[in-house]
């Protein structure tokens, strides 16, 4: 016998998981604007990655200043 998984549809998991704003709590469900945040962050622990997920780290330094300074990035 094998095994065969097929995802059957997609979906946009509501919120957005750059927002620091948003408070989670260990066992307890995430609010809805939380859920992506909630994914995201849990996906990276169990990776073992860290929790910073700020577009910076993948930018250039000239890039970064420069879309900061255009109000572009706000981070």
């Amino acid at each position: 016998a094998m095994v065969s998984l097929v995802f059957e549809k997609w979906n946009v998991v509501p919120g957005d998981p750059l927002d620091k704003e948003v408070k989670l709590r260990p066992l307890e469900m995430a609010s809805v604007q939380g859920t992506a945040r909630d994914f995201v962050l849990k996906t990276r622990r169990r990776k073992g990655l860290s929790e910073d997920i700020g577009v910076g780290k993948f930018l250039e330094p000239e890039l970064w200043k420069g879309l900061k300074e255009g109000g572009v990035l706000d981070g």
